[in-house]
């Protein structure tokens, strides 16, 4: 079986980001997704996180490590963290296991960090 490795991102947009028009903030969003698209990385899910203003959590999923390192890199390049506090958290999967759905009666899926 081959190994699927997600990109766990646990943001809060920081001031600046509430700064910026909303043709800007749009600007960002695309330039985040061709990033993620360039090295070979799929948005599986986001959630907006309640309890704290601002907060989120999205998951990518990509082929190997290399494609995550590099959307990290590139990502930080474009000035990601001016905008956000984020934490990045690395991920596998074996291809061929269900994905996991987020559900009360689970705790989630187990997360490999490097």
């Amino acid at each position: 079986m081959s190994t699927r490795v997600a990109l766990i991102v646990i943001g809060t947009f920081k001031q600046d980001w509430f700064g910026l028009a909303p043709v800007a903030q749009s600007d960002f969003v695309a330039r985040v997704g061709k990033i993620a698209d360039a090295a070979g990385l799929e948005p599986q899910t986001g959630y907006r996180l309640t309890a704290t203003p601002g907060a989120f959590l999205e998951v990518w999923e990509g082929a190997d490590r290399t494609a995550v390192d590099q959307a990290v890199r590139e990502l930080q390049a474009m000035g990601y963290t001016r905008y956000i506090d984020a934490r990045w958290l690395i991920g596998e999967r074996e291809v061929g296991e269900p994905k996991v759905r987020a559900s009360r009666s689970t705790n989630g899926p187990k997360v490999r960090r490097r």
